[in-house]
């Protein structure tokens, strides 16, 4: 084996515990939605009466003063506003918002969000 093939080796191995710790660190749990803020974001209320601010991963949507912003918003509070959903949480953005898929009755919010149009991948 050569040097470059072992460092290659090492740089696949150091890559694959850092997925793994990340994978480890993922929180799923249950929550109610108590407000929506735009089209990519929403409030949850966990069982043990903490709210969290809950970014839906890997999407984008208008801001509210944003053109569509206000649709986004609405899309998403018919989606999932009063509603139990369980959410998937993989970090926190730089804000501190937890990052999430979440998900309501079954279905991915952050995929439909994107399916109907209210938001980009």
């Amino acid at each position: 084996m050569s040097r470059n093939d072992f460092n290659r080796a090492w740089v696949l191995v150091a890559i694959s515990f850092a997925l793994l710790a990340s994978a480890a660190r993922a929180d799923t749990f249950k929550a109610h939605v108590v407000s929506v803020t735009d089209g990519d974001t929403i409030t949850v209320l966990k069982d043990d009466k903490v709210q969290v601010k809950i970014r839906l991963n890997q999407i984008d949507a208008p801001e509210i003063g944003q053109p569509f912003g206000q649709a986004a918003k609405k899309a998403l509070s018919r989606l999932a506003f009063g509603k139990v959903v369980d959410i998937e949480a993989s970090g926190l953005d730089k804000y501190g918002r937890t990052i999430g898929t979440v998900i309501v009755d079954g279905e991915i919010a952050n995929y439909t969000m994107v399916k109907t149009g209210y938001a980009w991948a």
